[in-house]
């Protein structure tokens, strides 16, 4: 009968783990006390069956248990990988289809080292915050930290986040929206709906919402997201100057709905990045509940925030302070110049008679409140000047309204509910709704009185034959003219334009440029056929036509000449369309013309605004965001349909822009200096030391080899198959395979065939329908999860043979890790540890030569030796392992302390500040009472506060003492290797 004790491993009916307590019964039997491998307690009668023992890996060598070589190999290829980046490597570096530049290495890099992961990324447009939280979900994911994820952005940029994280990290994502979520509600009806998927990528505008549809008893999403049990691991607010909390006239906190989404998933979160190229819009009080997202207590109020305290939680570099290793600027200058166009005679009368009929319908509206008008004629205002085409196109359907009688002072419900966001924050619109929007409004009418009607027709009718009579629009022929002369200097120039609606974009496409190979992008494409038509830009195709709905996401620094066709009112845009070129890897001057109408009320104020801001970005080293801060209370629309409603003289309109641009350029170099932090990226400098990493995690122990070995070692013991899917021989430079898996690898990620896949990096770099079988792969995780965790990859022990001149030992391989504060275990690094019969430990082994199989073990001479000092040579590794973890977690443990010894200090502060607030209240409070004022009802409010602030103080600095402790964890041993000479 086995005998157990304390220590043992046992395997049982349901689980494997280790015994904690022995207890002896009354009958002569045995209760086991196991701590479970899934780290719960059971308690075992002994007498139960199917209870064994399981060998240890000392116990396997005293015995002369040798295993087969290729299961060693696997356990221990499988259990190098599964540590390989977490400890100062970046798996991103070499496991994704996109390169990455040095400055997103810095910044993921600090948030990775850094206490909580809770960062403002503040970057300037261009400059890929979007790569940078990419990283560190990927490095927190493979670090084994980060479990569940969620990223909320801005409704149109949620499709284009999961196409980013599945296509160039290889992670996937659920869009939760409202069909998402009514479905998942309806099958697990009593779960919170954000804990049933792990990776959620949802927009703000869906999560901000606080009651659901009409009659529904669900939980409203931002009900569910504030009472969430499991919380986040990582957390991402995209465009988080979206979260906007202010402060009242009465000093209390005013949030929006979005600020309160903020809230509660900052408060359910472990790491937190908010991304935003508008960090600091001139409004110090949203500055400073923004950052208090972050961390609530580094500021106790606005007036405290200095660019020095925000070092550790804020990264923010502009790209005239970024430089290259030989000491140049990464990004080159932008170079913007404006192409007036004068209008024939027949186009001057359509604009002033346009416009008349825009300007009388217009004031009309404004008289009638009829907020749905005055939006059609608006956008009749700025299709006038993007082309001939467009508004033809406008009155066209603005006739067939008319005629089918489809006119109505009444929008659709769902148009409704968009309104607000159209006409104050269009852009956090997806396509679709833009669209949806603006087809409603043109055909909207302010009366139904039919004589009104018809005069309307009939205007609208004329205005249309003048539009159609126009044959060559003006602004297009110098356009032809510009791009022309561009290509004969230069046939193989690449030309990005970009105009604001895809009727214009069709007009060019079809009647300025019908010779052309053309690429296109715009709202309605799916992202198979932009990455087509990028591809085909950048490889064939001299000019490009793109639509501000298809600005994010192209990234084309291969060109460097981009034309603005016409000129969007919102300002942001502008600033976006310059960031696809001026961006990364641009290594020419950017040269930018923009077209407009000469004599145009509206045309003059944009151009006057590009040039009053060109030269702000200059003179503050800025070149990006300067006209959105600058704007941001300015609402330009209005700006330019009051003075084309009143008919007021340009020159007094630009006067009163310029004399607010002025007010606004001294508020935002207020804000430079005072608030904002701003980073210097230098490699040939204090930052060249990224470098280091890069090269370390580029060239590190792992190897697209070892991943390819792996699995091929794998594949042949399970009987799966690999076999070439490209004629002729392998490439030297990496080939496609087709994989056929092991039915032993099962589970939702993994698939049972991948028909194109690739082992190279490069080749799936070339070829985005490739599966890049990489660490971070399904396939090769649920691989080294199988080799680690089954009993049918035994491998712990192997014999190999050194033709090196030393003494024979044993290698011990362990992990080592420590549990942080929080109770987590955090495994940082791989050990190999090699003890010869002389009792020498070292840290490095012998080269091997051979692993031999079991059958050979009986004929090693000198090996019996080293199975009766098993345990003694163990207990010498042992020492030295506990050495090392001791020595590992002291430099976890020394840079904890000094982390929560700040935030203690600034929690401290906050409390203390606080708390002596409510005291004075409270104590004012009494004396009025003992005056005879009855002031019952605020002394129980102050006395109540005071509590609270008290109880969540203790509560927190409680915390944060847990959190600076690190304890050391038991080395695990995880393989051991018979190491003798080769006879």
């Amino acid at each position: 009968m086995t005998r157990f004790e304390v220590g043992d491993h046992i395997k049982f009916a349901g689980g494997q783990g280790e015994i904690t307590k022995v207890e002896d019964r009354p009958n002569g039997g045995q209760l086991f006390h196991v701590y479970t491998t899934e780290g719960q307690l059971r308690k075992l009668p002994s007498g139960l069956p199917h209870i064994e023992k399981i060998d240890s890996i000392v116990d396997r060598l005293a015995a002369k248990h040798v295993d087969e070589p290729l299961h060693h190999d696997l356990r221990e290829r499988a259990t190098r990988l599964d540590l390989a980046y977490r400890y100062d490597r970046f798996l991103s570096l070499t496991n994704n289809r996109i390169e990455i530049e040095p400055y997103q290495v810095q910044a993921a890099y600090e948030i990775l080292n850094s206490y909580d992961h809770r960062y403002l990324i503040g970057d300037e447009v261009g400059l890929g915050k979007t790569i940078e939280a990419g990283i560190v979900i990927e490095e927190l994911i493979a670090r084994g930290r980060a479990d569940r994820v969620l990223i909320v952005a801005p409704a149109p940029l949620t499709v284009q986040w999961q196409e980013e994280m599945r296509e160039k990290f290889d992670q996937n994502f659920v869009i939760y929206d409202r069909e998402t979520v009514r479905s998942k509600r309806q099958s697990h009806p009593n779960q919170n709906v954000w804990a049933q998927e792990d990776f959620i990528i949802t927009s703000v505008d869906f999560a901000k919402q606080s009651t659901d549809e009409t009659g529904s008893d669900a939980v409203s999403p931002i009900d569910a997201l504030d009472n969430l049990e499991p919380e986040w691991d990582v957390a991402v607010f995209d465009e988080a100057h979206h979260l906007t909390a202010r402060r009242s006239s009465d000093n209390s906190m005013e949030r929006t709905q979005r600020y309160r989404v903020g809230e509660a998933v900052a408060n359910n979160s472990d790491a937190l990045l908010l991304l935003t190229g508008t960090p600091h819009k001139g409004k110090s009080d949203q500055f400073y509940f923004l950052i208090s997202l972050l961390d609530p207590y580094r500021f106790g109020h606005e007036s405290q925030i200095e660019p020095e305290a925000l070092d550790d939680l804020m990264i923010r570099r502009l790209k005239d302070d970024m430089y290259e290793t030989d000491g140049t600027r990464m990004f080159p200058e932008k170079n913007i110049e404006a192409l007036g166009v004068k209008m024939s005679p027949a186009e001057r009368k359509l604009y002033d008679d346009v416009t008349e009929y825009i300007r009388e319908y217009y004031n009309l509206a404004r008289q009638e409140e009829n907020q749905a008008a005055g939006f059609t004629m608006v956008i009749y205002q700025k299709r006038l000047v993007s082309s001939i085409y467009a508004i033809r196109k406008s009155l066209e359907n603005r006739m067939r309204a008319i005629q089918n009688e489809g006119t109505g002072q009444e929008l659709p419900d769902d148009v409704q509910e968009l309104i607000p966001q159209y006409s104050t924050e269009p852009e956090t619109l997806t396509d679709a709704e833009r669209n949806r929007v603006e087809e409603a409004l043109e055909n909207v009418t302010i009366t139904q009185n039919p004589d009104q009607v018809q005069a309307e027709l009939d205007r609208v009718k004329e205005l249309w034959r003048q539009a159609k009579a126009i044959e060559t629009d003006s602004k297009a022929q110098i356009l032809k003219q510009f791009v022309g002369r561009i290509l004969r200097e230069d046939p193989d120039e690449k030309v990005l334009i970009f105009t604001e609606y895809t009727d214009t974009l069709e007009y060019l496409r079809d009647e300025i440029f019908p010779e052309h190979d053309i690429a296109q992008v715009y709202g309605d494409l799916n992202q198979d056929r932009r990455r087509r038509e990028m591809e085909q830009f950048e490889e064939e195709a001299n000019i490009m036509l793109a639509t501000d709905a298809a600005q994010e996401g192209l990234n084309l620094q291969f060109a460097h000449i981009m034309v603005n066709y016409d000129l969007p009112w919102n300002p942001i845009r502008i600033d976006q369309r310059m960031g696809r070129l001026h961006r990364y890897g641009q290594e020419h001057t950017v040269e930018i013309r923009n077209l407009f109408f000469k004599d145009t009320r509206e045309s003059e104020i944009l151009s006057l605004l590009l040039e009053k801001t060109d030269q702000i970005e200059a003179d503050l080293g800025m070149r990006s965001d300067v006209m959105g801060r600058v704007l941001e209370d300015v609402d330009l629309d209005e700006t330019i349909m009051a003075a084309i409603a009143n008919d007021t003289p340009t020159g007094e309109v630009v006067a009163n822009i310029e004399a607010t641009i002025e007010e606004r350029r001294e508020a935002l170099e207020t804000v430079e200096e005072q608030f904002l932090i701003r980073d210097r990226f230098d490699l040939s400098d204090e930052d060249k030391e990224i470098l280091d990493v890069i090269e370390r995690s580029q060239h590190g122990e792992i190897s697209e080899d070892d991943i390819e070995i792996l699995v091929r070692e794998f594949f042949d013991v399970f009987k799966g198959d690999i076999k070439g899917v490209r004629p002729g021989p392998a490439r030297s430079g990496g080939d496609v395979y087709q994989l056929d898996v092991p039915n032993v690898l099962s589970g939702d990620q993994v698939k049972q065939r991948y028909p194109m896949a690739t082992f190279t990096r490069e080749v799936a770099m070339e070829q985005d329908d490739v599966d890049f079988i990489a660490l971070d792969h399904p396939l090769v995780q649920s691989l080294i999860d199988f080799c680690l965790d089954s009993d049918r990859v035994e491998g712990r022990i192997a014999l190999k043979t050194t033709e090196d001149d030393a003494a024979p030992g044993i290698r011990f391989t362990y992990r080592l890790g420590y549990i942080s504060g929080a109770g987590d275990v955090v495994t940082e690094k791989l050990v190999s540890l090699y003890v010869t019969t002389d009792g020498t430990v070292a840290t490095s082994s012998p080269e091997i030569v051979d692993t031999l199989p079991p059958s050979e073990a009986n004929a090693i001479e000198g090996l019996d030796r080293l199975t009766s000092m098993a345990d003694d040579l163990h207990q010498q590794a042992e020492m030295e392992a506990w050495n090392q973890v001791e020595s590992f977690a002291q430099e976890a443990r020394e840079e904890r302390e000094r982390e929560t010894k700040i935030k203690r200090q600034h929690a401290e502060r906050h409390f203390e500040e606080e708390i002596n607030r409510w005291e004075d209240r409270l104590e004012t409070y009494q004396t009025r009472d003992e005056q005879g004022e009855d002031m019952s009802a605020p002394i129980g409010n102050a006395k109540r506060q005071l509590e609270t602030l008290r109880r969540e103080q203790d509560e927190e600095l409680a915390r944060l003492e847990e959190e600076k402790h690190v304890t050391p964890e038991e080395p695990e041993l995880v393989t051991a290797a018979f190491i003798v000479q080769d006879f």
